[in-house]
């Protein structure tokens, strides 16, 4: 008998033993047993092999199958049935039936024979499908229901069959199976809640040390501030340092050269009193003999060459004597503007652009310039002086370029001299001649050091005569020179208020007169808002002056002003377009005139898109502040 290829839901041993009993009935020569797939399960005949096909298989499920077939030593009948259990297909049944003895016998023996085959066969299956019932169905069912109640989630489920054949074996296994699985999903289920436990253990120790770090964090970030802070300071005060040693050598070279001009003034001083006794015969006997000596003396032409030197000399005294800071003895309000015009209308400027004859005359003269007070023959004076020194740079011809400018500091200006806080009129001459050395800059006002040939271009007092009279007016020089593109002097001289004896054409002050409105007056300097405050009541206004843009703020959350009289530059804190910023959120309409001693900028006229009227550059006069407070206050 052939081994079983693949049958799982029959028992073999109990249906080998079944076939060997059908085997024995007469006429029965093979026996064979099919699976639902075809495949052959169990066969009385070793030599038998093969399986059912698909189409075999398809007529069988319809019916029996009867089918004669011819063999070597006879014929035979193929008999083929589907097994069925309680309903349930489980298989096929071929059977060979010989025909040898059915030759012989008659046709009723045939039949009895094949009635008594079919009994024989009704019989089997019965028995069959008992025995099957018994020993395959209920336990195969038993254990379908124990699988799908450890499908259901009921691990560790045992089934009952203490059978011995394949059935019992499954069983068995499948008790082990479900045993084992319980027993790791209980190791499965520990695995995870110490799994969990030990991922709680992990998170709570990466926030801790989340924490430590955010901590080491902070320590390392004030340490570090710390450390900055420490650098900061160290680098300021090592700036602080270096800065204030730079200052102290400044002051020291400033001292040093306002000493030596000290002490070349005195020394000037003293020869120039001694040169004024001399030089006063020379100059006034002349005058007598003149009187005395006829037209056509041929005496009057020396006497009169005595005499022009001598003015000349009592010139160079006068010089002298401006040096010393003894010349300006008396002073009077008057515009630069006009001092300019009259030079370049005199004989003196007449005769140094004939001298000079390449040399270009340019002007640039501010109209709305603020008056200074002094001495207008010193200040003609030194005007020419730059003039003169101007045109001799261009011995080829050139341009010399004079302008005045009204200009406020509002913090001090490091140049040749410090230009301290304050409103200044600034004379300017420009020229596009030689330069000055460097080595020539420190040493260009002392008197009588000159490059030019004495006697011939000068007696080298000229520049020390400038130095002089600013020096007599509270003023400061400024000067930049780059040799080959040539040289700017900047003479800062202190304004007045005071009006001019003889002034120009101006509309009345009643014309711009305020209506007791209030006014704002914001402004860092001092001086500057008692200035303003002074100049608005004079015009009718009544004033309040605060000294940044924070109290202007804090001012004008309690209370209201008509207007604004706002600086642009104020340092340190908020400057006049944060300022003028914060004031509209308080009141959107606020009105507001802009003041600077700086040219319009981008952050004026952004301050202006916003709301405010007029722009006023510093220093103003009585009239200009007027003007456009009225201006802005006719505004709707």
């Amino acid at each position: 008998m052939s081994s079983p290829t693949r049958f799982s839901p029959i028992s073999v041993s109990p249906l080998a033993r079944t076939l060997e009993e059908m085997q024995r009935v007469k006429g029965i020569a093979i026996l064979c047993v099919y699976d639902l797939e075809g495949n052959l399960v169990l066969s009385t005949e070793s030599s038998m092999s093969g399986s059912l096909t698909p189409d075999q298989r398809s007529a069988v499920n319809s019916g029996p199958v009867f089918e004669k077939r011819d063999r070597g030593e006879g014929s035979y009948v193929e008999y083929t049935t589907l097994i069925q259990v309680i309903g349930e297909k489980i298989g096929y049944l071929r059977m060979h039936y010989s025909l040898a003895d059915m030759k012989r016998e008659s046709m009723v023996t045939l039949a009895f024979f094949v009635g008594l085959l079919l009994s024989t066969l009704v019989i089997m299956s019965l028995f069959l499908n008992i025995l099957l019932s018994r020993s395959v169905i209920r336990p195969a069912s038993v254990l379908r229901d124990a699988i799908r109640k450890v499908h259901g989630g009921h691990l560790g489920e045992q089934v009952d069959l203490p059978t011995s054949d394949e059935i019992g074996e499954m069983a068995s296994d499948f008790n082990d199976m479900s045993r084992r699985l319980k027993e790791q999903h209980i190791a499965l289920t520990n695995a995870i809640e110490a799994k969990d436990a030990y991922a709680a253990r992990l998170e709570e120790s990466n926030r801790e040390l989340e924490r430590l770090n955010t901590r080491l964090e902070d320590m390392v970030e004030a340490r570090t501030s710390e450390l900055r802070a420490s650098n900061e300071q160290l680098y300021q005060e090592i700036n602080e340092r270096k800065q204030a040693e730079k200052e102290k050598r400044d002051l020291e070279e400033k001292l040093a050269r306002s000493r030596k001009m000290e002490a070349l003034g005195l020394l000037a001083g003293g020869v120039a009193h001694d040169l004024n006794n001399v030089l006063s015969g020379i100059v006034s006997y002349p005058d007598l003999l003149l009187l005395e000596l006829p037209e056509e003396s041929s005496f009057r032409k020396p006497i009169l060459t005595i005499q022009d030197s001598g003015q000349k000399a009592a010139a160079i005294v006068q010089d002298l004597l401006t040096l010393a800071r003894r010349g300006v003895t008396s002073t009077e309000v008057l515009s630069l503007n006009d001092v300019v015009a009259n030079y370049l209308a005199s004989p003196e400027y007449a005769k140094l652009a004939a001298y000079h004859p390449g040399v270009r005359i340019e002007t640039a003269l501010s109209s709305d310039l603020l008056n200074v007070r002094g001495s207008p023959v010193h200040l003609r004076k030194t005007l020419m002086n730059l003039i003169s020194n101007a045109a001799e740079a261009q011995p080829d011809g050139g341009s010399v370029r004079i302008y005045t400018v009204n200009r406020y500091v509002d913090r001090p200006v490091s140049g040749y001299e410090d230009v301290h806080e304050g409103e200044y009129v600034v004379l300017g001459v420009a020229d596009e001649g030689a330069g000055i050395a460097r080595e020539d800059l420190e040493r260009i006002f002392e008197p009588f050091y000159t490059k030019k040939v004495m006697g011939r271009s000068g007696t080298g007092l000229g520049m020390a005569v400038v130095w002089g009279t600013v020096q007599d007016h509270r003023g400061y020089i400024d000067l930049a020179s780059n040799e080959g593109r040539g040289t700017t002097f900047e003479l800062y001289f202190p304004i007045t208020r005071e009006i001019v004896v003889n002034p120009k054409a101006h509309p009345p002050v009643a014309d711009f007169l305020g209506e007791g409105q209030l006014v704002l007056v914001v402004d860092d300097f001092e001086d500057q808002r008692e200035i303003s405050s002074r100049m608005l009541r004079r015009l009718n206004y009544e004033v309040v002056a605060v000294s940044s843009g924070e109290d202007a703020v804090t001012y004008m959350r309690e209370n209201r002003a008509d207007v604004l009289v706002l600086d642009m530059i104020m340092d340190p804190g908020m400057d006049g377009l944060d300022t003028y910023r914060e004031i509209r959120r308080l009141h959107p309409g606020q009105k507001a005139v802009i003041a600077s001693g700086f040219a319009e900028n981008e952050r004026v006229r952004e301050a202006q898109r916003l709301g405010a009227g007029e722009y006023v550059k510093k220093p103003y006069t009585l009239e200009s502040i007027g003007v456009a407070l009225k201006r802005v206050l006719s505004q709707s």
